[in-house]
């Protein structure tokens, strides 16, 4: 194919040299926001989000976040859909987002990526023949991609922090039974668990250190582990808040309790695990029927193909 169809005969002029180099800068900016401001929403230091009103003071007076959230307000808060907006607040919670002003953030964003990919279609539409022969497809291409992307961000980043959550949600509980056996209190324990938390698993860390706040400020156990549900969206806290009320409201022992409901946890995830490794040879026999297979009906039959057809001409 002729390189010759897809760049312009005069490429190397200065004109369009400056419009190659704008292309790239743009889509450099494109990645460099993405970056900066789901990075800036999004803090796992625990010494950073023990001072979350300094921060949102901050990030009040970014630039970045000042567009995102006026475009986030404007054009998509000014008419909400409160179902769908509870639906994405609670998504932005379970992902780790707790910025009062995440959801604004969030569309805002979407607006953004929209305006920059189709900016950059845009500019790449003068250099290259089959951008612009195609430029309505691929602005609706530009408009699809920035509005689901973060979505998908989103939902990898929510996949990603209940997999450490429901990993070591067993550990958490075994060093609470440790704690309960050698005489601390369940607050106690639980702040030392946030202790040694902090150095390995922060996201543990920030969320029960968030519970133990709310015990110390008069919420009900209940009420602060179901705080605790509604921030992760990890089924598996639901059975532990039922196990510590129930033992609280019986009367009995917490230790042994919990003990039991760590060995659940445990077996439940060694069933996942098996389950997955189930289904791993399903999922192997199409790599296998389409990129190994014939590699070696080839090695085999090949030569033996060749002389057949050898012989018979």
């Amino acid at each position: 194919m002729d390189i010759n169809y897809f760049l312009p005969s005069n490429l190397l002029t200065n004109s369009a040299l400056i419009k190659f180099i704008l292309l790239c800068l743009v889509f450099v900016l494109v990645l460099l926001v993405a970056v900066i401001i789901f990075n800036l929403s999004n803090d796992h230091s625990i010494q950073a989000r023990k001072k979350v009103v300094q921060l949102n003071n901050k990030n009040q007076k970014s630039i970045l976040f000042n567009i995102a959230i006026k475009f986030g307000d404007r054009l998509f808060l000014r008419n909400p859909d409160e179902d769908s907006l509870a639906v994405d607040a609670k998504r932005l919670l379970h992902a780790g987002y707790v910025n009062k002003n995440s959801l604004q953030i969030f569309y805002g964003f979407k607006i953004l990526l929209i305006l920059m990919l189709m900016v950059l279609v845009f500019l790449a539409s003068p250099l290259f023949v089959i951008v612009e022969q195609n430029i309505v497809v691929l602005m609706v291409g530009a408009l699809s991609i920035g509005y689901i992307l973060p979505s998908f961000y989103l939902d990898n980043k929510i996949t990603a922090r209940q997999k450490i959550i429901s990993k070591s949600l067993p550990d958490i509980i075994d060093q609470l039974v440790v704690c309960s056996e050698a005489g601390l209190g369940f607050e106690t324990g639980l702040q030392r668990i946030v202790i040694d938390a902090e150095i390995n698993n922060e996201v543990m860390a920030y969320e029960l250190g968030m519970v133990i706040a709310e015990l110390r400020s008069g919420v009900d156990i209940e009420k602060a582990f179901l705080h605790l549900l509604d921030r992760t969206g990890v089924d598996d806290i639901k059975g532990f808040t039922n196990a510590i009320t129930q033992s609280i409201r019986f009367g009995t022992s917490i230790a042994d309790t919990l003990r039991a409901y760590s060995e659940d946890i445990r077996d439940k995830h060694l069933q996942a695990a098996e389950e997955q490794a189930a289904k791993l040879a399903v999922k192997m026999m199409m790599p296998l029927a389409f990129c190994f297979f014939p590699g070696i009906f080839i090695v085999i039959l090949g030569p033996a193909i060749i002389s057949i057809m050898k012989s018979m001409s």
